[in-house]
């Protein structure tokens, strides 16, 4: 094939992606764009900035989001309609991830928009991929971590669902929802908001106890491990740390995930260790000690 036949296709291409990205501010035409523009997402170049920088684009995403609340609010999201944001949402995750656009995107409070979703509770597969593309867009903005894309999160309530996910969801809502809370609570904003009332910490370190509960009966390694991280993280703040003391599983101060018929990650002891060392709770020191020794 000759190098001109290659730029017409080429060529060629680039119109058809430009109008689909168009079709985007057309409520008709919208659905057949969002297909095909999220069938070649992956390979389109700087789709992220194209969809940013296009008159309409972002608007009629959204909309595509804002359709749906009726059906979000008496929890009867049919097939169409999960499809439908579905792709709108894959399209926002385009923007999400690149450096370029993501934190401009995060400006426009898509949190906002995003969190009625997460409140879904049908687990059917449509469903769950909505949720979990919701999910991964904020995985996607909070790669950078910085203090203004914490401020956002809080500013959405997002702490709330994130608890309802990690104890509700699916294993891998559980997984992603458990990895965002730990990023926010590793920016030293997000932990102190989220610890500075006792509603908020008690609503917190309940969930994850019952989140240990769960792992000791149908144990996923990576949750587990981001809930330990997440226990040490709060071990940072003073009143945190007094409410751990007092209401820290026993699951992690005996050493039971350290046991060899029990499914864990490899470093589990080394984490077990440290918070263990970091709560350090006297009235149990014994068991500590003896858990400990278990671990070594």
């Amino acid at each position: 094939m000759s190098d001109s036949n290659v730029n017409i296709g080429e060529l060629a291409e680039a119109e058809y992606i430009c109008g689909w990205i168009l079709d985007l501010c057309s409520k008709e035409d919208r659905p057949l764009a969002m297909l095909e523009l999220c069938e070649r997402r992956r390979v389109i170049v700087n789709l992220g900035p194209m969809l940013w920088q296009s008159f309409g684009a972002v608007a009629g995403l959204l909309q595509e989001v804002i359709d749906v609340y009726p059906a979000v609010s008496t929890n009867s999201l049919d097939d169409q309609q999960s499809q439908r944001v579905f792709a709108a949402l894959s399209l926002f995750l385009s923007m999400a991830k690149h450096p370029d656009t993501g934190v401009l995107l995060m400006r426009t409070h898509l949190f906002y928009y995003l969190m009625p979703l997460l409140r879904l509770t049908q687990k059917t597969r449509p469903i769950e991929n909505v949720r979990l593309s919701v999910l991964i867009i904020i995985c996607g903005l909070l790669k950078k971590n910085t203090s203004e894309i914490i401020c956002y999160t809080m500013a959405a309530e997002m702490i709330p669902q994130l608890l309802h996910q990690m104890e509700h969801g699916s294993n891998i809502s559980k997984t992603l929802s458990s990895f965002i809370l730990y990023r926010i609570l590793d920016n030293a904003v997000g932990l102190k908001f989220a610890t500075r009332r006792l509603s908020r910490r008690t609503h917190l370190i309940h969930t994850l106890g019952r989140v240990i509960h769960q792992q000791t009966l149908e144990p996923d390694p990576r949750i587990l491990q981001h809930v330990l991280h997440i226990y040490t993280r709060l071990a940072d703040n003073p009143e945190s740390l007094e409410m751990i003391q007092l209401h820290l599983p026993m699951q992690l101060r005996n050493g039971f995930f350290c046991m060899d018929n029990v499914l864990s990650y490899d470093n589990v002891k080394s984490d077990l260790r440290i918070l263990n060392e970091k709560v350090a709770i006297k009235a149990i020191k014994s068991q500590a000690e003896e858990s400990l020794c278990s671990i070594n």
